[in-house]
This record gives C-alpha cells, sequence and structure tokens, in this order.
C-alpha cells in the first residue's frame, strides 16, 4: 500500500510540474513604449503575436520623446526644402503621430493606445509604476510586457525596473522584459515571438510608419531619420527577444 501512496504522490508532483509548464497565457496583454518606435522595433512581433491569437492588447507611451537630437536633420531637411523648422513641441507631437500610425498597421484598436508625457531622457521609475498601476486596474489579470531592466538605455531600463518591482511584491502576476532590436547580440534572453507569417506585411507597413516625409501633414520621417540601422535590424530578424 505504501508503494502505491508513494507512486500516486509522484504522480501528481509530475502532472503539477507539467501544468505549470502549460500554464494559461493571459488573454489580455499591456505593452509599454518608453519612446515612439520602441513598439515596432522591440516589441512589435509580440504585439502581433497577440493580436493573432485573438487577444485584446493595450499599447502605452511613455514620452514624447522630445529629447531626441534627430530634430536637427529633420530641420536641416526642412530648410533645405525651403520649409519652416519646427520646434520641440511639434516634434514630439510628430513623433506620437508615427506612435499611433504604427499601431494602427499592427491593428491594435485606437481605445487601447495610452498616451503619457514623462520626461525623455530622465523617465523615472516611480513615475512608470504610477501608470503601470492604472493599466492594471484597467486590465485586470493582464500579462505586462516591458523592455528589460538590463537595458542600457536609461529611459528603457526605468521602465523594466518598474515592472519588475511590481511583479516581485505581486501587484502584477504577469510579466515579459524584452531586448531592444539594437542589443540583440549583446543580451541574454530566455525565448522568442517570431512574427506570425500571416501578419508579416503588417509588420512592414507597421516599420515603414517611421519613413512617412509629409510635412503638411505634420509627418518627418523622425523614427527613420533618428535610428535607420535599427529598422533595418527589426525587418532582418522579424521576432521579439524577451526574458523573465
Amino acid at each position: 500500500m505504501r508503494i502505491v501512496y508513494v507512486s500516486l504522490i509522484l504522480l501528481l508532483t509530475t502532472l503539477l510540474g507539467a501544468c505549470s509548464l502549460f500554464e494559461k497565457e493571459p488573454e489580455t496583454s499591456v505593452f509599454y513604449s518608453p519612446h515612439a518606435d520602441d513598439e515596432t522595433l522591440s516589441l512589435g512581433p509580440s504585439i502581433l503575436r497577440q493580436i493573432d491569437k485573438g487577444n485584446e492588447v493595450a499599447v502605452v507611451l511613455l514620452s514624447h520623446g522630445e529629447a531626441s537630437q534627430s530634430i536637427k536633420k529633420v530641420n536641416e531637411k526642412l530648410k533645405d526644402k525651403d520649409l519652416p523648422a519646427i520646434s520641440k513641441e511639434e516634434f514630439g507631437n510628430s513623433r506620437v503621430k508615427e506612435f499611433k500610425k504604427s499601431l494602427e498597421e499592427l491593428g491594435v484598436k485606437p481605445e487601447n493606445v495610452y498616451i503619457y508625457d514623462l520626461p525623455d531622457g530622465d523617465i523615472q521609475k516611480e513615475d512608470v509604476m504610477k501608470i503601470m498601476k492604472e493599466m492594471d486596474k484597467r486590465y485586470p489579470d493582464a500579462r505586462h510586457h516591458a523592455l528589460s531592466y538590463n537595458d542600457p538605455h536609461r529611459d528603457h531600463a526605468a521602465s523594466g525596473a518598474a515592472l519588475k518591482e511590481l511583479a516581485d511584491d505581486g501587484t502584477i502576476s504577469s510579466a515579459l522584459f524584452y531586448l531592444p532590436v539594437q542589443e540583440f547580440e549583446n543580451m541574454d534572453y530566455d525565448d522568442t515571438y517570431p512574427v506570425p507569417d500571416s501578419l508579416k506585411d503588417n509588420y512592414k507597413k507597421s516599420l515603414a510608419a517611421y519613413r512617412i516625409w509629409k510635412p503638411e501633414e505634420g509627418l518627418y520621417s523622425i523614427g527613420y531619420t533618428s535610428v535607420k540601422p535599427y529598422f533595418m535590424e527589426a525587418g532582418r530578424y522579424g521576432e521579439s527577444r524577451w526574458h523573465k
């Protein structure tokens, strides 16, 4: 009889271990993008994976990105075309337009897009935690996705550190952390989410949203002007890399 009990315990232990491996993925995901373009360059393939599965997706932009030095290149191009220079505020608003266009191409519902204006280059973990708590109330039991707390970019790392603290203390129950595409060969990761085959065209269009030059509509190809090599890498890899 004792052998039977031991066998049952071993069987239950095995089954419980298997269940933990195949734990049901949350049907809602919230993604945090420190700057316009992070949502497609590093998070885009994972966003598309959730959409392909029929899950609810919300995306949060943490800053308008007004500190980017690419405003100089944009204004030089405008000058060459005898067009007026744009201010930092106009530059930031244009980045938000690119962000929204990118998410439209990915298939994220407009009502699930949230825009904040934390100071670009000085995003604080505590401020991001407040936003994440707001999103947790809006989307209970969701999985939250942020860039890695090991990211060398301080704004990226702040978003990851905020999520890690909330996951560690149990405020948020499910969290994943993503490598920025420019660090794919320099950072460790657990797994990847490739772009679903049926949505590869969506991903191309999302990346292309940052190449649009239409000054009359307030679009100045800012993302592509700023980090063209990252867009090339994102198109080549076609995946998100993450760790826990």
